[in-house]
């Protein structure tokens, strides 16, 4: 791994870094509870959700004017939304936070310091189109884990969107309303609109996914949102 890309366009390089030790990327862990009951054989299992993603790695800041380039260069990284490794760049991780270790002098031209990056639970695929659909049909899920989509629902009037056989009841007053699943959100630019939506933010499923609405719906624009352990 040479470097990392913070929000699809911050090099890691362009910001005089270096990695010094490569970042070992752990594997998605599930949230598990185990209860004793009794009478009961073994324990009760309890899955509970997904553990967060702690990806750490030591990197190192060459040349002149070490402080004031590490002043600079820190609200970057602090600030970060989401970040992809030159190792595998088909896939980015979204932030949670991010954690910088104390700044330790290795050279006179050189700093180095470590960088825990707290991410989300999965890896988020790159670079995936928008679906556009003007018809009820199917969308196919080509991760290996459930995503939680962004949906734009065009249309006017009182209507329902149906995924996997559940319905969702959007009154659209402005011509569209959004949908977020990730965000658990429903709204009309940066007005949240929850009171206009009644029933459960969709999930698309590994592989095949139903999805019907009738002619007050004009069209979706999907974000998928990929995703794999």
């Amino acid at each position: 791994m040479n470097f990392f890309v913070l929000d699809g366009n911050i090099n890691s390089r362009a910001l005089g870094l270096r990695t010094t030790v490569p970042p070992i990327i752990p594997v998605s862990q599930r949230i598990i509870n185990n209860i004793a009951v009794d009478g009961r054989e073994g324990t009760l299992t309890n899955k509970r959700g997904w553990e967060d993603l702690q990806i750490r790695m030591h990197t190192g800041l060459l040349g002149e004017n070490l402080h004031s380039r590490f002043r600079e260069l820190l609200p970057k990284l602090l600030n970060a939304k989401n970040v992809y490794f030159s190792g595998d760049p088909d896939v980015f991780y979204n932030l949670k936070h991010v954690r910088v270790d104390v700044l330790e002098r290795r050279l006179q031209s050189l700093f180095e310091f470590a960088v825990t990056f707290v991410c989300s639970p999965f890896r988020y695929v790159r670079n995936v189109p928008p679906i556009t659909l003007t018809a009820s049909g199917a969308v196919v899920n080509t991760g290996t884990v459930f995503s939680l989509p962004k949906i734009v629902v065009f249309g006017t009037g009182t209507q329902t969107l149906t995924i996997n056989g559940k319905p969702i009841i959007l009154n659209i007053l402005q011509g569209s309303l959004t949908v977020d699943s990730e965000l658990k959100t429903c709204h009309f630019g940066n007005v949240a609109q929850n009171n206009r939506m009644q029933g459960d933010f969709p999930v698309f499923e590994v592989g095949s996914n139903s999805v019907s609405f009738g002619s007050g719906i004009t069209r979706l624009e999907i974000e998928p949102r990929w995703r794999h352990l």
